[in-house]
């Protein structure tokens, strides 16, 4: 095995081992609000691990640069969408003052 080889399974590895002790917390959440923030690791840490594995298998080139600007974009939005869910989620719940609700 190359370096780069065992560089790519590190990562997807590391990846792999967020997404399921996500889920494992997910599933052992109690309710909606706490299960949403065991979904944010996975847009703000397992993405960016498996895209710097794809841009490490890939090399320098244009199909890298494309592949990590995607996942820049999934680790920035991801956090600010799943705030935003929350937000509505406690709203409807009437966890939220009136005057701050959405």
């Amino acid at each position: 095995m190359s370096g780069r080889e065992i560089a790519v399974v590190v990562l997807l590895g590391l990846a792999a081992l967020v997404v399921a002790l996500s889920a494992v917390g997910f599933v052992a959440a109690r309710d909606a609000l706490a299960r949403l923030h065991f979904v944010t690791p996975v847009t703000s840490v397992a993405a960016p691990l498996t895209g710097a594995a794809y841009a490490v298998q890939q090399g320098p080139g244009l199909a890298a640069g494309l592949g990590l600007l995607t996942v820049v974009l999934l680790a920035v939005t991801g956090p600010v969408l799943g705030s935003a869910v929350a937000r509505v989620s406690a709203a409807e719940d009437g966890l939220l003052p009136a005057e701050d609700a959405p």
